[in-house]
């Protein structure tokens, strides 16, 4: 974009002079995505239209609930017009700050991501417990299941990805373990169909990876990227957050027994870590384990996992999928 073209934008949100400016664009597979940094203050976004004045006002205020509780988030602008939405040639604007700093990716040889994540699990329950219920958004996280995210296409990801694992089961000729896994996912989605619009639940960003934590001298420090943001359930946010998975490197020289009752029991300490600052009520504590049960057998990296452990030793892999199914 040229210097005149991005002024004139500017000029909708108040701001008459620019010294320096830097774009990246991240479009992909035709959704137009050009970020704009200016000044070390600003990042002006360009999108398709598709993204409305209603998602961005509910994207400010969970920005807002986030500093409350003293994570640093960007501020959303509104134009001259009091609006967050500035139309462009077709497209839409729209303005925030730019969070100086360093990502977690960016300091992963110096930072201590032990106690960062440990700092990012007890905001978890900090958000939860004090937002629960307030101004829900229409939009679901991309964690949902039942209801559907955004980038869902009739049935939400998890189950997505189960259909991926019991597909890849029938071929290597484990149609009696496939059979297991799919009525095990059909039991724990249908007792949390029966209770879980009665669950609490609140707004969340939605995609805590290193590329969007910001930390500082080795503490957690702020959150950017909501484009995934939505409404969640707080137990499956809390279950989805505390997978863990197992590392790689341990499959091999450990046995199926081992490596899930360590993963169980990372997961087991993760919990407690956003447990204290969030108790559940009855129903919660109720049904936590089905919405764990379906994290352990087809979130996204534990079924990759999966595929991967079966190609490598079939009999291991299926005895730890067996052991998820009689947990």
């Amino acid at each position: 974009m040229d210097r005149a073209a991005l002024k004139a934008i500017l000029e909708n949100y108040g701001i008459k002079d620019i010294t320096q400016y830097q774009e990246n664009d991240s479009t992909k597979d035709g959704d137009f995505r050009l970020n704009i940094f200016i000044d070390g203050k600003y990042v002006l976004r360009i999108n398709d239209a598709v993204i409305t004045e209603e998602r961005l006002a509910s994207i400010s205020r969970l920005c807002e609930r986030y500093r409350e509780i003293g994570v640093a988030t960007p501020r959303l602008y509104k134009n001259l017009s009091g609006r967050y939405l500035t139309p462009w040639e077709g497209r839409v604007c729209y303005l925030s700050d730019y969070l100086e700093g360093q990502t977690e990716r960016e300091a992963q040889d110096s930072c201590n991501h032990e106690q960062v994540r440990r700092e990012v699990l007890r905001s978890i329950g900090l958000l939860s417990r004090k937002y629960s219920g307030c101004d829900l958004s229409p939009v679901n996280s991309m964690w949902s299941i039942i209801d559907l995210a955004p980038l869902d296409v009739d049935i939400d990801e998890k189950q997505d990805n189960l259909n991926t694992l019991v597909e890849a089961l029938h071929k290597l000729g484990e149609s009696e373990l496939a059979q297991k896994v799919s009525e095990f996912n059909r039991a724990k989605r249908e007792r949390i169909k029966a209770v879980y619009k009665r669950l609490p639940r609140c707004v969340i960003q939605g995609d805590l990876n290193w590329s969007n934590i910001m930390v500082e001298n080795d503490h957690f420090a702020g959150l950017i990227d909501f484009n995934m943001a939505g409404t969640e359930v707080n137990i499956n946010h809390f279950c989805a957050e505390t997978n863990g998975g197992i590392p790689e490197e341990d499959f091999d020289r450990k046995t199926a027994g081992e490596l899930y009752n360590e993963w169980r029991f990372r997961q087991d300490s993760d919990l407690e870590i956003v447990l204290r600052e969030y108790p559940l009520n009855q129903l919660e504590a109720d049904t936590i384990d089905d919405y764990r049960s379906i994290v352990l057998i087809s979130q996204y990296p534990n079924v990759t996992a999966f595929l991967e452990f079966l190609e490598r030793n079939r009999e291991k892999a299926v005895q730890l999928i067996q052991l998820i199914l009689h947990r």
